[in-house]
């Protein structure tokens, strides 16, 4: 009858089985225990491609999150299930209401305008706890049954005029609607932002405000990772799909860096990756700022110098260099003096960039907010630049690599204990609700 979508990257798969079963139970207590009633929640494995359920099922139910809205393949599932929408639509010329969202998590939830351009959320509040606080609450008991009720009402209502099936090569062809890659200019008049929105709300600032802000990703897909490691169950098919920071989180690269992004108040935001020949997207002209995020692992590959030397040659500003060396892979922490000496053979210096490293989500997270916020207060020195080439320029040993971090820690730690904006912070922009 129904299929509840969420993300499993929040690591609240229990909650969310309860909630499910919940929803589930108040059904059945009105039409019975039969096939027809029966949900379907969506597998904790992460994939590349829908759940089959999502092609064929009556109504599609929702825990909205920030990590909902950044995951790929919750973005692929909520616009297949849409466009099937869309269809009966257009054949019929009216809109089923087959969509039945809540707010599962609040903290930094920004929901994208086509999520806000469809009334579908019970009990929309963007301030509290969200559905997963009030489970958890024995206080808030009845109000957390009254969702359950007015949730498994709509799913109900919802499924007496389903829409289309869609095929599984019809699906394919389905592009997302959001996700982490898409860049959507989130412009929204200031008379109707409420004043505490803009009170909280990380500012955009004016340096970055009229660049187009990319992350480079420099990652590889399982198949090419097989030639450079052992341990390739954290990529998949695309470069987008690295999931450095398994088993404790199934967030991407790209889903990390967007929410820090959004909490800088970064307007625009691009996902790009080189292309197959080695040679970098045309978006990163002179107008980019360019955030590189890469996998150490791929300095073994022997294509990489060449690669280096195209990011070096870009007429791109490129804020910083970040390489993701996951303290809790074992593979890589036995290698991690191996591939730090591989990436000092190419000096994020010789692109005028920091250089950082990072060993957790959170990790990358802070860190690219601290580079967005530098990116925008350091003067603008043009992107005529001066640029060393890479062997114009010695290696750094790891004896000067050593002093070099010692004196950016004491650095950072004259700025305060906190130099870093609020990663839960909501960001201006995006739609926080309908209106």
């Amino acid at each position: 009858m129904f299929f509840t979508s969420y993300a499993s990257s929040t690591g609240d798969r229990g909650p969310v089985q309860r909630f499910h079963i919940d929803v589930q139970n108040e059904i059945y207590s009105v039409l019975g225990r039969t096939p027809s009633a029966e949900g379907r929640l969506k597998r904790p494995e992460p994939a590349a491609d829908p759940d089959d359920v999502v092609l064929n099922c009556r109504a599609l139910l929702v825990l909205y999150s920030a990590e909902y809205v950044d995951d790929l393949q919750c973005a692929r599932e909520w616009s297949v299930f849409t466009e099937r929408m869309d269809r009966r639509m257009r054949r019929t010329g009216e809109r089923p209401d087959s969509l039945v969202g809540v707010v599962w998590r609040t903290d930094a939830l920004v929901l994208p305008r086509p999520v806000t351009a469809i009334r579908h959320i019970v009990d929309e509040e963007y301030q509290g706890p969200g559905v997963l606080g009030l489970q958890r609450d024995r206080h808030s008991r009845s109000r957390y049954q009254g969702i359950v009720r007015r949730v498994a009402a709509e799913l109900m209502r919802a499924a007496e005029s389903p829409p289309p099936v869609m095929s599984e090569a019809e699906s394919r062809g389905v592009i997302p609607r959001f996700g982490p890659s898409r860049a959507v200019a989130r412009a929204r008049p200031a008379a109707t932002e409420p004043e505490s929105s803009r009170a909280h709300a990380a500012e955009p600032t004016a340096d970055l405000a009229g660049r187009h802000v990319f992350l480079l990703l420099v990652a590889g897909t399982r198949n090419r990772m097989r030639h450079l490691r052992e341990q390739v169950g954290h990529y998949g098919r695309s470069a987008e799909e690295w999931r450095p920071f398994r088993p404790y989180s199934e967030e991407t690269v790209p889903s990390t860096v967007g929410r820090a992004a959004r909490a800088c108040g970064i307007d625009r935001l691009g996902v790009v990756t080189p292309r197959p020949d080695g040679c970098l997207p045309d978006e990163l002209d002179e107008s980019a700022t360019v955030l590189v995020v890469i996998d150490p692992w791929l300095t073994g590959d022997p294509a990489f110098p060449a690669l280096w030397e195209r990011i070096a040659r870009s007429p791109a500003r490129v804020a910083a260099v970040v390489v993701v060396l996951t303290r809790t892979d074992e593979e890589s922490t036995a290698n991690a003096a191996r591939l730090r000496e591989a990436v000092s053979r190419t000096p994020a210096r010789v692109l005028g960039a920091a250089h950082q490293e990072a060993g957790s989500r959170d990790a990358l997270a802070h860190i690219v907010a601290a580079v967005l916020a530098d990116a925008a207060t350091r003067p603008e020195a043009g992107n005529g630049r001066a640029r060393g080439r890479t062997e114009d320029l010695s290696i750094e040993s790891p004896a000067e690599r050593r002093v070099r971090r010692h004196r950016e820690r004491a650095g950072w730690l004259r700025h305060g204990a906190n130099p870093w904006p609020s990663i839960l912070s909501r960001t201006p922009g995006e739609s926080l609700g309908p209106g």
